[in-house]
């Protein structure tokens, strides 16, 4: 998944301070991708996590509407008509997210482009 390549190629530094297992789910039937950051790198491998500390699930589009929209303090931003989709469709629950909202935001936060 390239995404995440270029987002932690160009912050390492989040990349190694964070220590989460994610587990992204599609809605349309795709097998779910576990994403384990870990100190010696990140791992992005097809398959459930085993214990996930932050789950995203949705459809495809909105999972990678909300991992390429832009972030203000980690979060979707406002002020951006693609923040303000995403954010919509979190409100609606169109995205689900389990685990905590720090999480979402560090995870967000290092893989953004």
């Amino acid at each position: 998944m390239a995404i995440f390549e270029r987002g932690v190629n160009r912050r390492p530094e989040r990349a190694r301070a964070l220590d989460i297992e994610v587990e992204l789910r599609m809605d349309e039937g795709y097998p779910p991708v576990r994403i384990a950051f870990e100190a010696g790198g990140v791992l992005v491998e097809d398959g459930a996590a085993h214990d996930p500390a932050l789950r995203i699930s949705g459809a495809l589009p909105d999972l990678v509407a909300l991992l390429v929209t832009p972030l203000v303090g980690g979060v979707p931003s406002p002020m951006n008509p693609r923040g303000r989709a995403a954010l919509g469709m979190l409100a609606s629950r169109r995205v689900r997210i389990e685990g905590g909202l720090g999480l979402m935001r560090s995870f967000l936060g290092v893989i953004r482009l």
